[in-house]
């Protein structure tokens, strides 16, 4: 496990640069080497939308705390006006021109500075949802490229098995014909080989799916990436093996797991609602200074308009009295709020807790399936050769061979699926604890290798 376990933002926007330069030429999947996770990654930064879109909707939340501290800084106007009076009285006559300048600057707004500090919360829930984006979008490369391998590896299988059913009919039938078997293995075989075919086209359709969404992910056509080899998980692999502290990893989960943070930056923003809210009760004191400049043209002789120039510094003081019970009301509502967003606290932690709790479990049987199921293909593939055999020899029926078969087509998924499904569990126990990197995604793309 990770012994950094501070949140920080990785740097997102670097990883799009390099990406982006690196897109120009990968847009086409031209690579000197096989395809790996890290590859498909470094795509996906630049072009996924939903990362895309997490990035652009940070950018504009963490505007807030500007806005907010804009409150609290002087603010300043300038003012200009001309009017021209045309009366019946000549003597009104006149063209006034008006130029002003006003600075108004908050000495105390309870309101202003709950919503500055009530802002700060605001980003770190920013921060929270864009690192939560970048983390899904590890996921969900990892979860879209096993997605294709495992399609492939079962395409294969089932081109294998439909291959090797269609020599056991044609066998069947010969040896139906020479009176050795009987009807009902022909009936067998060809029952397995049009079941077998039914697969194929199945599975056909599941690896052109997969290569719909890793396509999508990665912004590349689906011919492109089948021109590209990816690296695989091979059956033998030996992936790390960690032992767990659950009660740790339980208390890591419930500070640093992301949506944790969001919620508690929440109840924050909550708190902080409440003397928003609770300014109602509490005096404004405001500094304003104002210079004002006034010309007169256009008038008779003898009027009484004489240009002038004013300059006035005061302080303003604004008390509420009574608001007829709505500032009592919206602070009720902010406290309920508040124990809403405590609440949502609980779930959160609670919610993080049994995510470690099962992925743990998930993980430690995961290493005891793969073990039993690397002996289910060894069993397997030995029974199979064994009834293939003996069907030869008249000593097995052609059923036992076609359920050997089976049975060592599910064993080889299977342990691929294990694998696959080992991996991204790994990847999601450390975003559950708020730790997922691209770091992460590269050892274990160390792990794989290309396909010959």
């Amino acid at each position: 496990m990770k012994k950094n376990n501070q949140f920080k933002l990785k740097s997102v926007l670097t990883r799009s640069i390099l990406a982006a330069s690196m897109f120009a030429v990968a847009s086409q999947w031209v690579f000197a080497a096989p395809i790996g996770l890290s590859d498909v990654y470094n795509m996906a930064v630049s072009h996924d939308a939903k990362l895309a879109q997490a990035k652009a909707q940070y950018q504009a939340d963490i505007q807030g705390t500007t806005t907010a501290r804009a409150a609290l800084l002087p603010q300043i106007q300038a003012d200009g006006s001309y009017f021209v009076t045309d009366s019946s009285n000549d003597v009104s006559d006149v063209t006034t021109r008006d130029v002003s300048v006003t600075l108004n600057q908050s000495l105390y707004n309870h309101a202003s500075w709950a919503r500055y500090d009530q802002a700060k919360y605001g980003t770190d829930v920013a921060l929270a949802i864009l690192k939560n984006a970048e983390q899904d979008l590890l996921l969900r490369v990892t979860q879209s490229y096993f997605d294709v391998l495992l399609a492939q590896n079962t395409l294969n299988l089932a081109k294998k098995k439909q291959k090797a059913e269609y020599t056991g009919l044609e066998v069947a039938e010969a040896s139906a014909n020479l009176g050795l078997s009987s009807r009902v293995d022909v009936l067998q075989a060809k029952s397995s080989y049009d079941l077998s075919r039914t697969d194929t086209i199945n599975a056909e359709n599941s690896l052109d799916v997969a290569l719909e969404s890793l396509a999508k992910i990665s912004g590349a056509t689906i011919s492109s990436i089948k021109k590209n080899n990816l690296k695989q998980l091979k059956a033998n692999v030996n992936l790390p093996k960690e032992s767990f502290d659950i009660e740790e990893l339980e208390k890591q989960a419930e500070t640093q797991n992301l949506s944790v943070k969001q919620a508690k930056a929440q109840l924050a923003s909550a708190n902080e609602e409440i003397e928003v809210q609770k300014s109602g009760y509490w005096p404004t004191v405001a500094l304003q200074a104002k210079y004002s400049d006034t010309n007169y043209s256009d008038y008779q002789a003898g009027s009484a308009y004489v240009d002038s120039d004013r300059t006035s510094v005061g302080v303003t003081v604004s008390i509420p009295l009574f608001s007829g019970g709505g500032t009592d009301s919206q602070v009720t509502a902010a406290k309920h709020k508040t124990m809403a967003a405590q609440q949502g606290l609980r779930d959160s932690q609670e919610s993080a807790k049994l995510n470690v709790r099962t992925l743990v479990l998930n993980l430690e049987r995961g290493e005891h399936l793969i073990l039993a199921l690397r002996e289910a293909v060894k069993s397997n593939d030995a029974f199979l050769e064994s009834a293939e055999e003996g069907f030869k020899i008249g000593l097995n029926s052609m059923l036992e061979v076609l359920t050997a078969r089976a049975n060592q087509t599910s064993a080889h998924k299977n342990l691929i699926e294990a694998l696959h499904n080992q991996v991204i569990n790994r990847l999601t126990l450390e975003a559950t604890l708020g730790d997922l990197t691209f770091e992460d995604l590269s050892s274990y793309d160390a792990l794989m290798q290309a396909t010959k």
